[in-house]
């Protein structure tokens, strides 16, 4: 037997979960092995465990048991929230991030169109720094290379 036909023989094991395949078979082992094996945060506790194991986890967690004590609603996405993390919460939720970002949004007028340029408008930014729509943006430079405000190429 060669070292090659050897080595295909040798079991070897998975980084993932320890169980031990050949060498042809640990690579396709591996893929759906970290695909089933997927790790997920228990959104009450904060444990991190096998995603299929989610249920079972839950009948002794003792977080997920004070769930129907929640005193507080996230006013961006609904969620029950207990009030003393009120904050934390807040520091993860999507929606809250969201709405952050809007608010803190300023607007801005495109110089070019002179409409004002939106949050959720497709944007073309210079070097020079001066922002625009991106399509007023590509219209222009269809006609020059400098910006429409500073001249600067």
């Amino acid at each position: 037997m060669n070292q090659t036909q050897y080595d295909d023989m040798r079991l070897y094991p998975c980084s993932n979960c320890g169980d031990h395949y050949p060498y042809c078979f640990i690579s396709d082992h591996l893929e759906s092995c970290l695909q089933e094996n997927l790790q997920v945060d228990c959104r009450y506790c904060g444990e991190t465990i096998l995603e299929k194991f989610m249920q079972d986890h839950q009948q002794s967690c003792k977080a997920y048991a004070l769930q129907e004590t929640e005193d507080d609603v996230c006013e961006f996405c609904q969620e029950k929230i207990f009030k003393k993390f009120k904050q934390d919460h807040y520091q993860d939720c999507p929606l809250k991030q969201v709405a952050d970002a809007y608010q803190s949004y300023k607007a801005q007028e495109c110089p070019i169109c002179l409409i004002e340029i939106g949050p959720a408008d497709q944007k073309g930014l210079l070097q020079c720094c001066h922002l625009f729509h991106q399509e007023c943006l590509q219209q222009w430079q269809k006609k020059s290379l400098e910006c429409p405000v500073c001249r600067y190429s």
